[in-house]
């Protein structure tokens, strides 16, 4: 799809600088460092600008003008977006035990509106927002796509990202919602570094078969797709999934993460030991041992039946998943080698 001749993205221009919130994260930290190679100036915020670790791996940090700002600080993030024509909020609480309810609430929801009450301000010409496709709640379709109804769950993540998306849409700037699916890839927590530490401790098991599907997105992927939102002038007013194109379950996406450890197999529990750990005595234990309770929510995240389907952002922005499961596994385990994570 070519873009009209006369459009101008946003960020063509230089001299101005594109805003990312939370710029020390996963996804951030990678676009950052994608629109500096790109020749776009880069701010990004952080509430501890000391923890900064894209320096750590990468020339084109110190190209990043790394800005001190909370989320809950309306002024500081005024004056971090002042001059910019473009923010990327993808600063967000995911799920952490960091925070209380009440707080984690405020950071995602109250949080994004002060974003947006600053990107307002600074008169920017493109917010895009990154959510997440658990906005889809206990959604059964084999194929999943941003048509959907996007339900309250009663759990706070997904929640939460619902009603930002809301404070979103109606903040009358042109807007653009991204919804990453399970982001992996160098550097990556939740869905890199977090399965091959539970692999190591015993505490990773497969439910039976474990034939729940999972749609990875390789980092890279992710922000080809997010340089789109921020250059393609068919973006504006919509929203994307982004990730890959080929699901997988979740026992082809933990095994590999096994493999990498020198491990053929993963500790099988039945499937149905899994509806156990929502009985009320099963529910206590955890309370007792100070782990969140087992609800409708986790399980059906792990037995999920869904693919995320990205053929509208095929159709729309041209995007086009470039490193496959098997490469983006490759070059994973190559950086968690190099980073120490594969160590016994």
């Amino acid at each position: 799809m070519n873009q009209p001749s006369s459009f101008q993205s946003p960020i063509s221009n230089i001299q101005y600088p594109v805003l990312i919130t939370g710029v020390t994260g996963f996804i951030a930290g990678h676009l950052a460092e994608r629109l500096v190679r790109e020749g776009v100036r880069v701010r990004g915020t952080a509430r501890r600008p000391q923890t900064f670790g894209v320096s750590e791996t990468s020339k084109v940090s110190r190209d990043i003008e790394i800005v001190q700002a909370d989320l809950l600080d309306a002024e500081s993030l005024r004056r971090a977006a002042a001059g910019c024509r473009a923010v990327v909020h993808a600063a967000a609480w995911t799920g952490g035990p960091e925070l209380s309810p009440e707080m984690a609430w405020r950071t995602n929801v109250e949080g994004t509106e002060n974003v947006l009450a600053a990107a307002l301000a600074a008169g920017v010409e493109r917010f895009v927002y990154v959510s997440s496709v658990t906005v889809y709640g206990m959604n059964r379709a084999r194929l999943v796509d941003e048509s959907m109804p996007t339900p309250p769950v009663s759990q706070l993540y997904p929640d939460s990202k619902i009603a930002a998306e809301a404070a979103v849409r109606a903040s009358g700037l042109p807007w653009v919602i991204v919804r990453p699916a399970s982001t992996y890839g160098p550097r990556g927590s939740a869905w890199t570094v977090g399965p091959i530490e539970q692999i190591k401790a015993g505490r990773l098991v497969l439910l039976g078969r474990d034939e729940g599907v999972v749609t990875p997105g390789y980092i890279d992927n992710v922000v080809d797709g997010l340089w789109l939102t921020l250059t393609h002038s068919a973006a504006v007013g919509e929203t994307f999934n982004l990730c890959d194109d080929r699901a997988v379950t979740y026992r082809e996406f933990y095994l590999a993460y096994a493999r990498m450890l020198g491990r053929n197999s993963l500790p099988t529990v039945p499937a149905w030991f899994a509806t156990l750990s929502r009985t009320l005595p099963a529910n206590l234990a955890r309370r007792i041992l100070g782990r969140p309770a087992v609800g409708r929510w986790s399980l059906h995240f792990r037995r999920n039946p869904s693919q995320f389907s990205v053929a509208k952002a095929q159709r729309v922005l041209d995007y086009a998943p470039k490193v496959d499961f098997t490469e983006g596994m490759r070059r994973t385990e190559t950086w968690l080698a190099a980073a120490g994570h594969l160590k016994r």
